[in-house]
């Protein structure tokens, strides 16, 4: 009898007792004390978090979300829903809390009118950086604007600043002089990092591919210049953004001074040389032989894949690309007919798109004996006999020069005579 009535009483304290929660009704209404914390339930500031509950079924609204609020430093936000529904069957208690921070995503799932009054997200795996930065003498970087991953915040007076970051690699980014020092710190507990502030000179020269002064755009970050060689005496970045222009040309060099400070960036502005074209004709075909030369010490070197031979035949111009061939280049072509003119033109390119052409041409003419070629006869020493007009040419000749000497004799008798 008295345990009936003891259950009896706690039954009804639950029932009726004003402290006690009541299930969520029609048109319910419910004010969220929500606080963000990470893994030591540190408050977190600057966390994006939202509700989306029930608004009403009965008229199509369904579930809505709330705009988007940022805890302060007290890693707190207040939210206030309000439920429209009219019938009791359609009502649906479920609310979700999300909460946003350092590019992780934290929910957590409640009933209306039935929770703690502090409702806590947890960011388990969020851990505190305690973060100094310094200049190049050591001395605190103060009142300075520090970007750590997608956030920003300002250095103390002390050049600190605390800031609570979610594990794994952590960018962090400070302005110091004409530049912005930057550094990638793994975190996979609360850590304390000094950052210190490094300068660098750099020194940089654009040179043509004989290695001569050659006036350019430069622009180092957001700095502009025009001219053969830019002197930086102080630099606040290891990797800073270079872009070298010239013509039509850009260079975009990777600058990494701490390991080097002087660069010496280089365009090619001389076409290559085609030298000691020849022909040949061998096995049924036309072989012509070339050498490109690009010698020059910043030279690009030939690109043979835009070098190409065309030539004319029988009123018909082809083009050939040319393969390499004991150092030289080569390209094939079948043998015309005999006393065929063939005429070609040799167009040759560098890797930064200079340009040569030589103009060629060359006569198919009979092919003779092996013999013939070398000058050997038969049996007579290699000399070839006279034809028949060589013998009358060589016989009105003869009497030419007698018929001269007898006048010259009879001068000479004529003169003796008249002296007498």
């Amino acid at each position: 009898m008295l345990l009936s009535r003891v259950l009896c009483l706690l039954l009804f304290a639950l029932v009726f007792s004003p402290g006690i929660a009541k299930a969520c009704e029609p048109g319910f209404v419910d004010t969220l004390d929500i606080k963000i914390i990470d893994h030591k339930y540190r408050p977190i500031e600057g966390a994006a978090v939202n509700v989306t509950y029930q608004k009403d079924r009965t008229t199509g609204k369904g579930y809505v979300t709330t705009n988007t609020q940022y805890t302060g430093e007290d890693g707190r936000v207040e939210e206030t829903i309000r439920n429209t529904e009219t019938f009791e069957s359609r009502v649906e208690c479920g609310l979700t809390i999300r909460a946003e921070y350092d590019g992780a995503v934290v929910e957590r799932e409640i009933q209306a009118n039935d929770h703690a009054n502090e409702l806590q997200v947890r960011f388990g795996d969020a851990y505190l950086l305690s973060l100094k930065v310094v200049d190049r003498y050591g001395q605190p970087l103060a009142n300075t604007q520090v970007r750590v991953n997608q956030m920003y915040r300002n250095t103390t007076e002390s050049g600190y600043v605390n800031i609570i970051v979610n594990e794994g690699i952590t960018e962090i980014a400070v302005p110091y002089k004409n530049g912005v020092i930057t550094k990638e710190v793994e975190v996979t507990e609360d850590k304390t990092y000094t950052l210190q502030a490094r300068v660098y000179p750099l020194h940089l020269e654009v040179v043509d591919d004989m290695g001569g002064p050659l006036d350019a755009e430069i622009t180092v970050e957001d700095m502009e210049f025009e001219s053969s060689e830019v002197d930086i005496e102080e630099i606040a970045l290891q990797h800073p953004y270079v872009v070298v222009s010239y013509g039509m040309v850009e260079r975009v060099p990777e600058i990494n001074l701490a390991e080097q400070t002087e660069y010496i960036i280089s365009f090619d502005i001389t076409p290559p040389e085609i030298t000691d074209v020849e022909v040949r004709r061998e096995d049924g075909e036309l072989r012509i032989f070339f050498y490109i030369n690009d010698p020059n010490a910043y030279a690009s070197g030939a690109d043979l894949a835009e070098t190409s031979i065309s030539y004319t035949l029988e009123g018909i111009t082809h083009t050939a690309i040319p393969y390499a061939d004991s150092g030289g280049y080569v390209v094939d072509i079948p043998e015309p007919p005999e006393n065929t003119l063939l005429r070609f033109t040799i167009t040759a390119y560098d890797n930064e798109g200079n340009m040569n052409t030589v103009n060629g041409q060359y006569l198919i003419t009979p092919e003779e004996e092996d013999g013939e070629e070398n000058g050997e006869g038969e049996g007579d020493g290699g000399e070839e006999p006279l034809e028949e007009s060589d013998n009358t040419c060589l016989l009105v000749g003869g009497a030419l020069a007698a018929v001269i000497v007898v006048y010259l004799v009879w001068r000479y008798v004529k003169g003796l005579t008249e002296e007498e």
